[in-house]
């Protein structure tokens, strides 16, 4: 959902009313899963366009359309329910065969100030929760353990809501909703894009970068070379110029749900970054290279106090087996790979 944000926060500063579709729920085979959103605008009337984002595409992307036009009119928020195992899917020539529920709901300007507090909670790192009654009334912006991030002084958390939205929004990866007092509301999680920190700055990064950043990464980029390290190499990416390689990891996000690739100039600045990296809890570490660079590599760091086990954290060669050749081909490779240990960590 985060891609969704920016045009999202562009259109309500520009004063312009938006409709977002979520889906809350499926069954079986569909085009999308549950969490996928669409921002849709009016400002081709009298039809709408697709700001960003996607339901699945086809006749129920079309359906959507259809009530999110209804949604734009009369404000009011929807829920509509679809199955792709009947005749909606033998319509459109579909073969998914499952069943999702889609919510619409009208964003207006007089809503910036909480989606731009939604935005600095995500650039801070931090995960959110967004509470929305299914019927009517304001939205609730909360901390992961339920406390208001942004209030209003015209509307109070009733303690019983909070209580199930701490209670619900534990661990939660996709949308879910809650029953409190015969009111019915959508809890949705919004977590703050992986960090990914890219060492080096040669013709791998490069790609790698761009690609990682359009796969909602958020990228970091480290050298000691200014004429490398820049955000005109890097315009999808924040760089920083190191003195050198030796404390290359200071200041850069190291935690469990961290990515690390190591794709330095040198044997030498590779062996001395992995082995800061094997010294934090980095969710990934990858490291570029040759299996017998590897292990020349490898039989350094037994000789520093490296375990097997902890040689084990690390992915070398880096990248997934699909006979990449190219820097654009090896980024490809790498961010698949990248993709892949995010779904298993859970960023």
């Amino acid at each position: 959902m985060n891609h969704t944000l920016p045009p999202l926060l562009d259109s309500l500063e520009r004063g312009q009313s938006l409709v977002r579709a979520t889906i809350l729920a499926h069954e079986g085979s569909t085009p999308r899963s549950a969490g996928s959103s669409m921002l849709l605008t009016a400002d081709s009337q009298p039809h709408l366009r697709i700001l960003a984002g996607t339901v699945g595409g086809g006749l129920v992307e079309a359906r959507v359309m259809d009530s999110a036009a209804l949604v734009l009119a009369d404000g009011l928020r929807r829920m509509e329910s679809f199955d792709l195992t009947g005749e909606l899917a033998a319509g459109a020539d579909m073969i998914c065969g499952g069943r999702l529920r889609v919510f619409l709901e009208l964003l207006v300007p007089q809503e910036l100030h909480l989606f731009r507090s939604l935005n600095a909670c995500l650039e801070r790192g931090e995960r959110a929760l967004l509470l929305t009654p299914l019927d009517h009334g304001p939205r609730f912006l909360l901390r992961a353990d339920a406390l208001p991030l942004c209030t209003n002084k015209d509307t109070i958390l009733h303690p019983t809501l909070q209580e199930s939205a701490r209670q619900q929004g534990v661990g939660i990866k996709t949308p879910t909703l809650l029953s409190v007092d015969g009111a019915r509301y959508l809890l949705e999680p919004w977590v703050a894009a992986s960090p990914l920190t890219i060492l080096g700055a040669g013709h791998v990064s490069r790609p790698t970068a761009l690609v990682a950043a359009l796969a909602g990464f958020r990228v970091l980029v480290l050298d000691d070379r200014p004429d490398f390290a820049n955000a005109q190499r890097f315009p999808q990416a924040e760089t920083r110029v190191l003195q050198s390689f030796a404390d290359a990891l200071s200041g850069a996000h190291t935690g469990p749900g961290a990515f690390l690739v190591i794709v330095t100039r040198g044997h030498m600045h590779d062996a001395d970054v992995l082995a800061q990296a094997l010294r934090t809890k980095a969710g990934y570490i990858g490291m570029i290279g040759s299996r017998r660079k590897r292990d020349a590599i490898y039989e350094r760091l037994r000789g520093q106090g490296f375990t097997d086990a902890d040689l084990a954290r690390v992915r070398c060669p880096i990248g997934l087996g699909i006979d990449a050749e190219t820097p654009e081909e090896i980024a490809v490779s790498i961010v698949a790979e990248l993709i892949q240990a995010r779904a298993r960590i859970g960023g």
